[in-house]
């Protein structure tokens, strides 16, 4: 009898533990839905827990406030792509000191064509954009985290890269401003999303165009190191 209610008391509170997880995650995703799509100020904090299926004491009980909230949500959002772009850029780091140029221009065409694919059609894509896009021209707080985890990893690969290609010093101003000049032609694709839609006739991208974007910057990228 003891042994099943310690048992019965233990899966309780790991229900209780999975439930707060579930809720908090649940906040996270329902706020960075609605602070990627409007300004701060714009955003309620009854909108929010009204999407995530939670009370309006959730967001105290799990984060403070709102403004605590939305430094939590650029947090989650630069873990998530850090996750997500890591295992890629970890792969690069253990192949560079062996790569030849050759072989750093193949390393960067497979970035490319990853960063293409997760800017214009990874599964929070839509929702970042606006946030990210918020930060760059009004940076808060929130800032540090998207820079620090996963904006300033990727610019250092990508010098990494162009600086060996180019037989240059990757920490150099020259080869940072080519690097982030070379970026932009991947941002200006989420930036300008609907400007190129509308030229190509289309109302979203499909597979195909971001396979052929990906082959377009690259080419232009590989042109423009060689």
């Amino acid at each position: 009898m003891r042994f099943f209610l310690i048992n019965r008391i233990i899966m309780s509170v790991t229900t209780e533990k999975e439930s707060q997880v579930s809720t908090r995650e649940q906040l996270l995703l329902s706020a960075l839905k609605c602070f990627g799509h409007r300004d701060y100020d714009a955003v309620s904090t009854r909108e929010i827990v009204e999407a995530a299926g939670a009370n309006i004491s959730a967001i105290s009980y799990h984060f403070g406030g709102k403004e605590q909230l939305y430094l939590a949500t650029a947090d989650y959002l630069a873990e998530r792509i850090q996750s997500e772009i890591e295992p890629l850029l970890r792969h690069i780091r253990e192949r560079f000191d062996d790569a030849d140029r050759e072989g750093c221009l193949q390393l960067l065409k497979h970035l490319i064509d990853s960063l293409v694919h997760n800017l214009l059609f990874g599964e929070l894509s839509e929702d970042a954009a606006g946030l990210i896009f918020r930060e760059q021209n009004h940076p808060t707080k929130a800032f540090d985290s998207l820079y620090e985890k996963f904006m300033l990893p990727i610019q250092q690969i990508y010098s990494m890269l162009i600086g060996k290609i180019t037989a240059a010093d990757p920490e150099s101003i020259d080869i940072k401003l080519m690097t982030h000049t070379l970026m932009g032609q991947i941002v200006i694709y989420r930036m300008g999303r609907e400007t190129i839609l509308r030229r190509i006739g289309k109302k979203s991208f499909t597979q195909e165009d971001i396979s052929k974007i990906a082959e377009q910057i690259s080419k232009a990228t590989l042109k423009a190191v060689s």
